[in-house]
């Protein structure tokens, strides 16, 4: 399903964070190097748009990030981080987007050359059909140079669609990090691809993130892209049920209907980020 988010036209996204301890930049990770310190940083970013009239639309997004590191003890360079994320919008008292996300990750030596790591992420969309999607994850990231690191993770995934599906699955996660004169300009790309281990079906992600300085050294202009793919939805012999009141939280999955979703999603965003 191609769902282009240009109803957030315009973009007020407030990003306060606070920080503690040495900050130091590099392009690969946000991290403390060569300093026996730990940095925590809170980011708050809100979305809201409304028009009543002619018109009767909502949208709302809101998403909050948590990140500490540095030395734990003998554990030199960890960093842990949580994340939460939702929208919702509706046209005429009528939804067609509601979707969350809750990821919370454990590095292990965060900037050295190899760092393992493990995640839990949780994520539903109803507007794709998804009511639940679990997965726990192992893997390590390996740095290559100061812009390029490679990852990969194995993952134990419950999925629940019409009916739930338990299987392994990989994710591989190239990306590219990079600081232009002394953050004037921050470039973050990184792209997964999430086969499951017999192959037969994938997801592909693909996020881009443009940070700018403006003239006021505490304001920012963000731009980001993102894209997926989920191959699932490409075999059209394979229709998906959908509860008939998808959109209440406690439907009734004894009223489904047939439902072939489009496989690729992409959403673009412009908006100011504010950091105190």
């Amino acid at each position: 399903m191609i769902r282009n988010t240009s109803y957030w036209a315009l973009i007020l996204s407030t990003t306060v964070a606070f920080s503690l301890g040495q900050n130091t930049a590099d392009e690969d990770t946000t991290a403390v190097e060569e300093e026996n310190s730990t940095e925590s940083s809170h980011d708050l970013y809100i979305m809201f748009d409304q028009e009543q009239g002619n018109t009767d639309h909502i949208a709302a997004g809101a998403e909050y990030t948590f990140n500490l590191i540095g030395d734990w003890g003998k554990l030199e360079d960890t960093e842990f981080s949580i994340s939460l994320a939702g929208n919702y919008a509706s046209l005429s008292d009528e939804p067609y987007a509601l979707d969350g996300n809750f990821h919370t990750q454990f590095d292990l030596w965060a900037n050295m050359g190899l760092s393992p790591f493990f995640f839990y992420d949780y994520t539903f969309d109803r507007s794709l059909g998804l009511i639940h999607r679990h997965n726990f994850a192992v893997g390590a990231k390996k740095r290559l140079g100061r812009v390029f690191s490679l990852s990969y993770a194995f993952m134990y995934e419950m999925e629940e669609y019409d009916s739930t599906r338990v299987f392994p699955r990989h994710s591989i996660r190239p990306k590219v990090k990079i600081v232009l004169n002394d953050g004037a300009a921050v470039i973050d790309y990184r792209t997964y691809y999430k086969p499951k281990l017999d192959m037969s079906e994938y997801l592909w992600e693909n996020e881009l993130k443009i940070s700018l300085a403006t003239f006021y050294e505490l304001l920012s202009i963000d731009f980001s892209f993102k894209h997926s793919f989920n191959s699932r939805y490409d075999d059209k012999d394979n229709k998906i049920l959908k509860p008939e009141d998808e959109w209440d939280y406690d439907y009734d999955t004894d009223e489904l209907t047939p439902v072939n979703y489009k496989p690729t999603d992409y959403s673009v965003s412009l908006g100011l980020s504010f950091s105190m």
